[in-house]
């Protein structure tokens, strides 16, 4: 049985992990329960019989009392302090950890290498011991390298923490400017992008922010895009079950503890020093072509977004990018259409009404004048999905 919580990208990759050790070195027969509305959960040491290990995650459902009385071999990942704490019984447990303070060294690390000096950290709204610790991190080796380091204070009040955006909008106003900013978590880190554009803070001119766990659809759906550390939290589940497997054969009754890091940072539009030019009428031009672009807009519609007249968004624009409207939106497009070669198997007609072209005769020369390759031959070459259909 593996009780993870997967409604988080982390989550999720770590019963990848458990699920890809298992069709190795298997064949497991996995009971998953991850929270899910409708989902059956154990009442009684009776629901558990018949399982011959037990993988723990973090969020234990209300589950502690019973799984806590289990007799077979269990792993945990990612324990918090008070699930280890003296007399628990998850105390002996194997366990993964996440190496929370590697994980702000890497984001300092990071913001020292693009040449920042002044940093801030925003903790997870709930205080946790893995963001503590990240924070900690993220702050000595700011220190080491002789800087300073600004630490968001997380209200002691409950009510406050429930929403804690006033308070946090405060402090983001009253940072030295331009900052470093990391986040201990991807959500947390949305909201400061979400505070930063209501309160007029500029991302990431005087801001620049980072998250953690490269969770997708967070990170490019925020506004700007947003950089994370990605963690080796597929590496967690394909070790918890390794564990699980030597404890459940016999090989070892010892208690280990697996320490897992980060794999890389992804950088994205809200660390990189110049996604956009200074410019607000360059800024406002290129996110309309960035959100637009696939459908069919023109100069005109940008004119008409900016509020200024066409010669001045064409001259700025192009004095500050070095290329065109029109070049913009071509580039956006393209770059829409490589991504649906990539990671779907759409035929390459829909591909093209996808993105904003009417004719896929135009597309296809258009695309082969660009990459020196057809659009087939591009998607053989750099597909990461089934064979195309229909193409």
């Amino acid at each position: 049985m593996v009780v993870q919580e997967t409604s988080m990208h982390s989550g999720r990759d770590k019963v990848r992990g458990v699920f890809n050790y298992a069709s190795l070195y298997g064949p497991w027969n996995i009971r998953l329960i991850s929270g899910r509305s409708g989902e059956m959960r154990p009442r009684s040491l009776a629901d558990l019989r018949g399982y011959d290990g037990f993988i723990i995650g973090q969020m234990m459902l209300g589950l502690e009392d019973l799984l806590g009385r289990i007799s077979c071999p269990a792993v945990l990942m990612d324990p918090l302090d008070e699930t280890l704490r003296s007399g628990s019984r998850f105390a002996r447990l194997s366990c993964t950890q996440d190496d929370s303070a590697q994980v702000g060294k890497a984001g300092a690390e990071y913001f020292l290498g693009l040449g920042h000096t002044a940093f801030a950290y925003v903790g997870d709204a709930l205080n946790r011991n893995w963001s503590v610790r990240r924070g900690e991190g993220f702050r000595s080796r700011v220190e080491e390298a002789g800087y300073t380091c600004a630490v968001y204070s997380v209200p002691c009040d409950s009510a406050a923490v429930a929403d804690d955006g006033h308070a946090l909008a405060e402090w983001l106003l009253g940072l030295p400017k331009p900052a470093a900013l990391l986040a201990a978590m991807d959500p947390r880190a949305c909201q400061v992008l979400e505070l930063c554009e209501a309160i007029g803070i500029r991302v990431p001119h005087e801001l620049s922010v980072l998250g953690v766990d490269d969770d997708e659809l967070v990170c490019d759906g925020s506004v700007p895009t947003l950089s994370s550390i990605q963690r080796e939290t597929e590496h967690c589940g394909f070790m918890a079950a390794s564990m699980l497997d030597r404890l459940m054969r016999r090989v070892t009754r010892k208690r280990e503890v697996f320490l897992y890091g980060v794999k890389g940072i992804v950088t994205r539009d809200s660390t990189q020093q110049h996604p956009t030019p200074s410019d607000p009428v360059v800024q406002k031009a290129r996110e309309f072509i960035r959100i637009n672009a696939c459908v069919s807009i023109g100069i005109p519609d940008i004119v008409k977004h900016v509020a200024a007249s066409r010669r001045l968004v064409e001259t700025r624009f192009r004095a500050a990018c070095g290329h065109s409207l029109l070049d913009e939106i071509q580039n956006v497009r393209l770059a829409r259409v490589r991504r649906l070669l990539e990671e779907t198997d759409l035929p390459l007609t829909e591909v093209c009404t996808r993105c904003g072209y009417s004719s896929d005769v135009h597309l296809r020369r258009l695309f082969k004048a660009r990459f020196g390759c057809s659009m087939r031959e591009y998607r053989k070459t750099h597909s990461t999905n089934e064979p195309e259909r229909g193409c």
